[in-house]
C-alpha cells in the first residue's frame, strides 16, 4: 500500500472517531416480522464482517473495521433473526466533502441471501433514518452505483431522494434529508 493511501487511511479513522463521538442517536430496538434492528455492537463485527465478504467479495477495510469496533453502536445498524443471528447490516462513515454539512454517508448495506427480497434492507435504512433522525445530523447520504437497481430502489423506497449523479464511482448520489433536534 502507499504511504499516501495509508495516511489518508489513518486520517479518515480519526475523524470518524472523534465525529462519530459527537453523534446524537437514538439507542432502539425495532421488530419487524421475523427480525430485530438494533444499533450496532462490537459483538456483531465478525458476523458483519464475514457477511460482507460473502456479498461484496471483497474484506471490509482494515480502518472500517478499527472504526467500527470502537464506534458500531454510533455508526452501525443490524438485523438480526429469532436466534439473534446477523442477516443484515447497514455501515454509515463521514467523509471529507460532507462532514462540513454534517452528512453521515451510508457506506454498505447488506442482507444475507437467504432473506434477500423480503424489503429488510429497506426496512433497516428506514430504521437507521429514525434512529439519527431528530438528532444532530443534517442528512444521511448514500450513493447507488448505476447498475445497482436494487440498491437504488430500497433508497428510494425508505425516504432517500437523488440529489445528483457521482462520476466516482459512476452512480446516484441520494440524500435523506433529517429533522433536527431542539
Amino acid at each position: 500500500m502507499e504511504l499516501h493511501h495509508f495516511s489518508h487511511n489513518i486520517q479518515l479513522w480519526k475523524m470518524n472517531h472523534k465525529c462519530a463521538g459527537r453523534i446524537m442517536r437514538h439507542y432502539i430496538e425495532e421488530q419487524y416480522e421475523d427480525y430485530t434492528f438494533a444499533t450496532g455492537s462490537i459483538k456483531y463485527l465478525k458476523q458483519m464482517q464475514m457477511l460482507h465478504a460473502e456479498l461484496f467479495r471483497v474484506p471490509m477495510l482494515n480502518w472500517l473495521v478499527w472504526l467500527y469496533r470502537f464506534r458500531s453502536p454510533e455508526l452501525v445498524s443490524v438485523a438480526l433473526d429469532k436466534e439473534g443471528n446477523l442477516v443484515g447490516y447497514e455501515c454509515f462513515m463521514f467523509n471529507d466533502g460532507e462532514v462540513k454539512d454534517n452528512i453521515l454517508h451510508g457506506l454498505f448495506v447488506g442482507v444475507t441471501e437467504r432473506v434477500q427480497g423480503k424489503g429488510i434492507a429497506t426496512a433497516l435504512r428506514r430504521f437507521s433514518i429514525k434512529t439519527y433522525d431528530f438528532g444532530n445530523l443534517n442528512a444521511l447520504s448514500t450513493v447507488a452505483l448505476v447498475d445497482d437497481i436494487k440498491a437504488l430502489r430500497s433508497a428510494q423506497k425508505s425516504g432517500y431522494g437523488i440529489e445528483k449523479q457521482s462520476l466516482k464511482p459512476s452512480g446516484h448520489y441520494l440524500v435523506k434529508h433529517l429533522t433536527l433536534g431542539r
